[in-house]
């Protein structure tokens, strides 16, 4: 199992910065957030050789801000689909393992619609097939409980992780909010699907992103479920949280 720290708790510090400073913090390397300033079209060639100059392990997140593949739009589809696809690329370049994306969510506004999902999962099946072809891997995210997502319940998660033949990065903080207690019957059907989990506390209502411990999920329930995932990722908002959810994290470990 590798730790990685969401560089969302350095953001927008540059790629590299944050790498080098969650390796001080302990981490085994990064999962980069690429929202802006730092999409994928932001990186170059100089930054990718410093970033793996430093070492440790590294996961990619392809943006999350705009990018919507179950949009009734197009051009809007086209538009994720392209920054997942350059997220694949820019990952595979790095040496990543792993490419984290989000399906898509019903826009705040506009016409009723029916979700596109037959062009939504081809257009998934590509970036698959691209993905396979880099030598990533490419693992669908749940979602938090919300009235314009789609993917928060796990058994309709899972339903569709076999239908695309996709792996899942698992958000523990997306799922407790979606699940409560029930959460801990639903994840182990979900183990032999799953290459990473996101760790991040909150009080059962909101994605607040707190540190572990600082919330109400019951991790001395929920750690131990997770020990053959091969990624972790810490995804807190800033580095005291991060430095505080690892050494909380190792205490866990050490019983």
């Amino acid at each position: 199992m590798t730790l990685l720290a969401s560089s969302l708790a350095f953001h927008p510090s540059p790629p590299d910065e944050a790498l080098a400073r969650a390796l001080e913090l302990g981490f085994e390397g990064v999962e980069f957030l690429l929202d802006p300033p730092w999409e994928p079209g932001a990186w170059g060639p100089a930054l990718v050789r410093r970033v793996r100059a430093l070492g440790g392990g590294v996961s990619v997140h392809a943006p999350v801000a705009d990018l919507n593949l179950l949009s009734p739009h197009r051009g809007a589809r086209a538009l994720a689909e392209r920054e997942v696809a350059r997220s694949l690329r820019l990952g595979a370049a790095l040496g990543a393992r792993t490419v984290t994306f989000h399906g898509g969510y019903r826009p705040l506004a506009g016409a009723p619609h029916t979700p596109p999902w037959d062009a939504a999962w081809a257009a998934v099946r590509r970036l698959r097939a691209r993905a396979q072809e880099l030598g990533v891997e490419l693992c669908l995210e749940n979602d938090p409980r919300h009235p314009h997502a789609y993917l928060w319940d796990l058994g309709r998660f899972r339903e569709v992780l076999l239908e695309l033949g996709l792996q899942g990065t698992l958000d523990l903080g997306h799922a407790w909010i979606a699940h409560g207690r029930a959460l801990r019957g639903l994840v182990p059907p979900l183990l032999p699907h799953l290459h990473v989990v996101h760790l991040h506390d909150n009080r059962g209502e909101t994605d607040e992103h707190l540190p572990l411990g600082g919330g109400d999920l019951p991790w001395d329930e929920l750690v131990p479920l997770f020990q053959g995932v091969s990624t972790w990722v810490v995804e807190v908002k800033d580095p005291e949280a991060l430095g505080a959810s690892r050494l909380w994290l190792q205490g866990r470990w050490q019983r």
